[in-house]
């Protein structure tokens, strides 16, 4: 995965699968008057009041400890995030952790949950539902996809100390309709999930995203502008969603955790909250502090290599669909084809667990490691009658 070096690397990782949902298919502190001039960008009018970016020693307790004192007087901490970095999402933890334990009290505004799912999170941090149950309520594995591993650490944080999780990103659905139509097209209760003053993509907002979408190839103007579009949505629509939450609960603080490209610059998610609502802010990254110009970024960790390891795998390829989850590809020489698995067989459960959908095989494997044995029952595709049912031990890789 892009680590944070060049400036258009910060979006890659966040803006990975706009290209697909564009139909191809940030950061200040205290932002006064986030817009005062359409001409200028909000970068540029911040970057001569601001500090040096500060880096922070993620293995040095003592420079944790010092970045937690400088933002106990903050409102909302921003803390970025390459997806698939584990060392990301441990740093987020550390400020998590370190606020809760000086007394503050939280709430931790997600990307990775959409908004219409938020009663499901509420269950979840009261102990009313476990953690499979709040992955399948709020379709995690069709809406975000990544290894639920990389960020079960600061979800279990929560739960043991009843802090609240907020889910601040756009439905999938509205996201599409976007996609298709832009924001000026959108229906009125669809629009209204957007603050009334929403500020468009400027120049140095859509000058950011171009070498992104040029990474995709030659594609017409049209495409870009949807691409754009998209991209303004999610940050409109977290920061409204954040407001929400703060306005609602104003003696809390939050913890926002979202992809750096939309908290590193003033045009992103930070100033459109600012615009929204008065609150000191700070941005924290994780990367290469030299890398990013003052003005952009308050705080940024030390880099680690940290990896998560690798989930267990069954060595086939699997299809969803209304018929439940079938057998589509089995790799030769793999535990699958050893067992006998085929193309066409439906898979029944795993480990106990029935299986209805793609969903259900990442729960049923989300703890499992490379070399343990599970038990998986099919039925074979050639011979659909109820006696064609079969179950293997299968190993997994």
């Amino acid at each position: 995965m892009l680590s944070i070096r060049p400036r258009y690397a910060l979006l890659a990782g966040t803006l990975a699968g706009v290209i697909a949902a564009a139909g191809i298919s940030a950061c200040a502190s205290h932002l006064r008057n986030p817009w005062p001039n359409p001409e200028a960008t909000l970068e540029a009018q911040e970057r001569s009041n601001r500090m040096p970016v500060r880096v922070v020693d993620a293995d040095d307790p003592s420079s944790v400890s010092q970045l937690v004192s400088e933002l106990k007087s903050k409102r909302v901490v921003f803390v970025g995030e390459t997806h698939d970095r584990y060392d990301h999402h441990l740093n987020q933890l550390a400020v998590i952790r370190g606020l809760h334990q000086r007394g503050d009290d939280l709430a931790i505004g997600m990307e990775f949950f959409q908004e219409p799912f938020q009663t499901y999170l509420d269950q979840y941090v009261a102990g009313a539902i476990d953690e499979k149950t709040l992955l399948k309520k709020t379709q995690y594995y069709e809406r975000w996809r990544y290894d639920y591993r990389l960020y079960r650490d600061i979800l279990v944080y929560a739960r043991n100390h009843r802090i609240p999780l907020v889910a601040l990103n756009a439905p999938t659905e509205l996201v599409a309709k976007v996609s298709e139509r832009g924001i000026a097209g959108l229906a009125p209760e669809d629009r209204a999930q957007l603050a009334a003053d929403l500020v468009p993509a400027d120049r140095a907002y859509k000058g950011r995203l171009r070498p992104i979408f040029a990474l995709h190839g030659a594609m017409p103007e049209e495409r870009f502008e949807r691409f754009v579009g998209v991209q303004l949505l999610w940050d409109e629509f977290i920061a409204r969603a954040a407001r929400d939450y703060l306005e609602a609960n104003p003696g809390r603080k939050m913890v926002v955790l979202a992809g750096s490209g939309h908290v590193a610059y003033p045009d992103a998610i930070p100033g459109r909250l600012a615009r929204m609502i008065g609150a000191e802010s700070a941005v924290v990254l994780t990367g290469n502090g030299e890398s990013h110009e003052a003005g952009a970024v308050d705080f940024v960790f030390t880099e680690r290599d940290i990896d998560l390891g690798p989930p267990g795998q069954m060595g086939m390829m699997l299809a969803g669909g209304d018929g439940g989850v079938t057998v589509r590809e089995v790799r030769p020489s793999g535990p699958a084809a050893r067992a006998g698995f085929r193309p066409g067989d439906r898979i029944l459960s795993i480990a106990g667990e029935r299986i209805g959908d793609m969903a259900d095989v990442k729960l049923a494997l989300l703890d499992r490691t490379p070399g343990e044995e599970v038990w998986v029952e099919a039925r074979s595709g050639a011979e659909p009658a109820p006696d064609s049912s079969y179950g293997r031990a299968l190993r997994l890789l």
